[in-house]
Formats: structure tokens, C-alpha cells, sequence
């Protein structure tokens, strides 16, 4: 599902003047410290607000908390951001527990814990909150952070429909096509959580998971509906900058043909989605941590070259904590990946747009976006290198294709494997594949034997029995043993178990026709199982 450009920054002024309750000198404050803002003097607002948000001002806590994340009026700092909307949202301010739901969902700022997002959203959702009435629905209907059932995520996503949610309206289309009786069998494919923060104007426009196809087409010259334009580039080495302006640094050049989406117009110029990040150097001491890296320290600058030299220009400073993928390594420098926070512009002039989006269009991209894959086959591409394993590797080619206990057609589901995802395959019997997914697989656990603390879990018993069921009975399968101290994720609860994520400890097994033929390692499957791995593991 694609979740994030997601930290919903709501019109301040609707929003402050909205505490009635508030003293007449509380409230001028309040409105000035809009005016401040809105007239681009961030240190004001952040002046104004402050000391009323230390005394227990919800708004102005939720608003020191955009401060914070947008770096508008104080340094850009995700933890005192999260602190800040903590407050708000212990006060009962619905968008900053949308914002911590988001937060815990992603990973940013906290360790990700679906269940804990679920908690924030079901309080927001309770408050009115469109947005997270939607976003709880899917969870319901996805089965994350919280068990599968498609009569509550019919439920959340109705609530923001009728509040004129759009996305909510389409989930529900879905639901209804897929389960017409309000059964729990297999979901759609929603696209997967991103992140990302919309900069186009003072405050980002809200928005929320957006559900992808849910059929696979049946011609290659399919129409497609996208929210994005799509184009491809016609102009020879088209060159990317990271402003809309031809005075701003070019970060890297686009192969004529190349696919591309436009997400945003400025004048002549369009803002674009590309299949693969743009790459950019830090000098190595700031960067904690690889690939999965942060930044150590505040406006650590960001360069297109490993130099301070004329030709190394700065496209961005980075604050402390800030997460960065890292992809090599020049001498005293690292380079490195920050998705949203670095911006790509062309000129319009260098793109054609494809009008219709086709399905042919879509596989063009995504060819690009996920190396190794090709097109709807998925087949993995003719290696170039070979690397000796004790496992095979194979790619997943059906949409929530379900990894069960056991090899059997009517053992319970133990997680639902997306198309193009990476396995290991470890054994096989009787057309069936035992596997090792890159994300780990969803178990349970007797939940006295699960110790959770500081938004950590572990085991806290050796030898505990790992099921496929939350139950003893015969139709709960044992799928292994964990030992006193693994560190586990937990993802919801059932009465007195706990559904666990587990990484390295467990294997499930899969039918073999929703494989590609197991093979031996090539870059590109490595690539693609380390960063799906790097992010379960954030």
C-alpha cells in the first residue's frame, strides 16, 4: 500500500482558532503566531507558540510539532517532532495521533510497530478523523496491525467515505467486488507504505493509503488509472535539477525513452517520480550505519560530487537523524539515497506524456523501479554473476500468493507474499517449496512468553512453540522454536496470543507454480532481498 506523504499538516489558521476555549490573550497569541507563519516568519510563529504548547496547549504542541518536522522556525528534528505531537495527541488532538499512527507505521522517529499505529488511529478514527478512519479500515482489510476482518474495514472505510474520502470509496469498490458475502478470503493488492512529504506549499496536502490494481490485466495494450502523469523522456541525456530552475544544481541525466511519472507542474517545469533514486554524497563521518544509514549531526550538506571542489554542488543539508540509504563509498565519502527529501526536475519541454496509461507503460516502469523482474512473468533475469549457496533463490509471481506451515493445500496462511517479491528456497516436497522470505514470516505466540518493553519485544523462555493458529489445537500447526532473548516485532493480538513478525527463525512453504524456477544467486536478487530485509528491519 502506498502510504505516505503523510505527516497531514492542516490549514493552520482553520485549525488554531478552532480552541474557543482559550483565554482572549491565549488566542491573539495564537493568531499571530498564524499571521507569523503564513507571512514566512517561522522563528515568530515558534515563539509564539512555545510557551503556550509548554503550558499544555494542544494546538500550539501540534503546531511546535510541524515545526519541528518541517525544519520551519527550528532545526528539522523528527524526535522532538514526535515528542511534540506525543503531547498534542495525550491531550486528545486528532492529527497529531494521526501523525504518531504514521510514525509508528513507518518506522520514523520510533520503532515501527503496526499495532501501535492501529491504536493511534482507532483513537484519532473515533475523534472523526478522516484519515485515519480510512487508514484503519485498510489495516483491517491489509490484516496488519491488527487481525484481518473485512466487517470492520467495511465499517472505517464507509465512515470516511461518507466524509467524501475518495481513496475510501474505491478500498470499499474493491472490498465489495472481492467479497461479496464478507468473507476473509484473499485481499487485494494495495501498493506498500512509502513515505514521503509533500512540499509544494507552505503546509502538505493531506494523504493517504492508495490502493493499486487488483487484477492482472488481461492484454498487454490494457488502460490504466493513475493519480500521476505518466511521460517518457525524448529529449538525449535530460538533465534533472533539484529546483525548478535552470540556476539550481543538476544531480544526474535521464536516457532518452526512459519512463517516468510527473507528480507536479511548476511553470515550464515538472517535478517527477523516477524507478530509480537519484544518488548524492555526504562526507563518510556523518553517516552512521550501512546500507540502512542516518545522519549524525545537523545541515550536513549533500553534494553531487565526493568533493568540496567548483564541481560539487550543494543540492540539500540534512539534519540529525535523518535515514539515508547508503550505495558506495569514495574515499572519505558516501554515497548515498534520501528518497522525498531531494526533489527531481526537468523541463517539460525534454518529456512526451503517455496518454492512455497502458499496462505496457506500467511494466516499462516498474522493469526500471525492481531489477531482475520482467514485466508480468517476473522471471529473473539471465545472471551475469553466480554466487555458491546453500539455498536456491526464486521470485514470487502471483499476487498475495499464501506461505502456509505446512505442505498441505488446507494448512491455515501464515503471511501472503506480494508478485516480485525475493525468497530462499530451502527444500521441497511433493510441489511445494519451503521458503525463507526477506520480510520474515507472521506467527504466534503464547503471549505470557513474549516480554515487551521501550517499544521492544523479546522472548522471554527458551524453547517457546511457534504456531500458525493463535490456538493448541490440531489445526494449529508448530512452525518452530524460539529461544529465551530473540528479539521479535509485534504486529496484534488475539485474546492471550501475540502475532509475531520473525525475520530469521521460521520457514513456510509456498506451491511451486507461484515461484520462478529456483536458481542459483545473481546481483540482481541479492539487491532486491537486501532492500526488502533493510526495510523490515527499520
Amino acid at each position: 500500500m502506498r502510504f505516505f506523504r503523510y505527516i497531514k499538516l492542516i490549514a493552520f489558521l482553520a485549525l488554531l482558532l478552532a480552541a474557543s476555549s482559550m483565554v482572549q490573550a491565549q488566542n491573539e497569541d495564537l493568531k499571530r503566531a498564524v499571521a507569523a507563519y503564513n507571512s514566512g516568519d517561522y522563528a515568530k510563529a515558534v515563539s509564539l507558540w512555545e510557551p503556550h504548547a509548554r503550558q499544555g496547549n494542544r494546538e500550539a504542541q501540534y503546531s511546535m510539532g510541524v515545526a519541528f518536522y518541517e525544519g520551519k522556525g527550528a532545526s528539522r528534528d523528527l524526535d522532538q517532532a514526535i515528542a511534540w505531537f506525543r503531547k498534542a495527541a495525550d491531550s486528545g488532538h486528532p492529527t497529531a495521533m494521526f501523525n504518531l499512527g504514521v510514525a509508528y507505521w513507518e518506522g520514523r522517529g520510533v520503532k515501527q510497530n503496526f499495532s501501535q499505529a492501529v491504536d493511534w488511529w482507532e483513537r484519532a478514527a473515533e475523534l472523526g478523523d478522516i484519515t485515519s478512519q480510512y487508514n484503519l479500515g485498510l489495516a483491517y482489510y491489509l490484516g496488519k496491525g491488527a487481525e484481518r476482518d473485512i466487517s470492520k474495514a467495511r465499517d472505517w472505510l464507509s465512515r470516511s467515505a461518507e466524509q467524501q474520502h475518495a481513496d475510501a470509496r474505491r478500498v470499499l469498490g474493491i472490498i465489495d467486488k472481492n467479497n461479496p458475502a464478507v468473507k476473509n478470503d484473499q485481499p487485494a493488492t494495495p501498493a506498500k507504505p512509502k513515505a514521503s512529504v509533500d512540499t509544494r506549499s507552505e503546509t502538505a496536502q493531506q494523504e493517504s493509503l492508495s490502493p493499486a490494481k487488483t487484477t492482472a490485466p488481461t492484454a498487454s495494450n490494457k488502460i490504466v488509472n493513475t493519480n500521476f502523469t505518466a511521460a517518457h523522456v525524448q529529449s538525449s541525456h535530460l538533465t534533472v535539477r533539484a529546483q525548478p530552475n535552470l540556476s539550481a544544481p543538476a544531480t544526474r541525466k535521464l536516457r532518452q525513452g526512459s519512463p517516468i511519472k510527473i507528480i507536479q507542474h511548476n511553470g515550464s517545469w515538472a517535478r517527477l517520480e523516477l524507478p530509480s533514486p537519484t544518488k548524492v554524497w555526504v562526507f563518510g563521518k556523518y553517516v552512521a550505519g550501512q546500507p540502512g544509514g542516518r545522519i549524525t549531526a545537523n545541515r550536513v550538506r549533500v553534494r553531487t560530487h565526493p568533493t568540496t571542489g567548483a564541481d560539487s554542488s550543494v543540492v540539500l543539508h540534512l539534519e540529525k537523524g535523518t535515514t539515508v540509504t547508503v550505495h558506495a563509498q569514495s574515499g572519505d565519502w558516501k554515497q548515498i539515497s534520501v528518497g522525498y527529501l531531494l526533489q527531481n526536475w526537468v523541463q517539460q519541454s525534454g518529456l512526451v506524456v503517455q496518454k492512455p496509461v497502458t499496462q505496457d507503460w506500467l511494466d516499462a516502469f516498474d522493469a526500471l523501479a525492481n531489477p531482475g523482474q520482467t514485466g508480468r512473468s517476473t522471471a529473473v533475469s539471465t545472471p551475469t554473476e553466480v554466487v555458491v549457496a546453500p539455498f536456491k533463490t526464486a521470485w514470487v509471481t502471483t499476487d498475495n500468493a499464501p506461505v502456509v506451515g505446512r505442505p498441505d493445500a488446507g494448512a491455515p496462511i501464515v503471511s501472503l507474499l506480494d508478485k516480485g517479491i525475493t525468497v530462499k528456497v530451502i527444500g521441497s516436497k511433493n510441489g511445494w517449496m519451503m521458503i525463507k522470505s526477506p520480510m520474515g514470516l507472521d506467527v504466534w505466540v503464547y503471549g505470557k512468553f513474549v516480554k515487551e518493553s521501550g517499544g521492544q519485544a523479546h522472548i522471554n523462555d527458551d524453547r517457546v512453540r511457534i504456531r500458525s493458529l493463535p490456538s493448541t489445537g490440531p489445526d494449529s500447526d508448530v512452525l518452530g522454536l524460539l529461544d529465551k532473548g530473540t528479539a521479535v516485532e509485534v504486529i496484534s493480538r488475539k485474546g492471550d496470543w501475540s502475532r509475531l513478525r520473525v525475520l530469521n527463525s521460521v520457514a513456510g512453504w509456498i506451491k511451486q507454480d507461484q515461484l520462478t524456477t529456483p536458481g542459483a544467486i545473481t546481483p540482481d536478487w541479492q539487491a532486491r532481498w537486501d532492500a526488502i530485509r533493510l526495510e523490515a528491519t527499520r
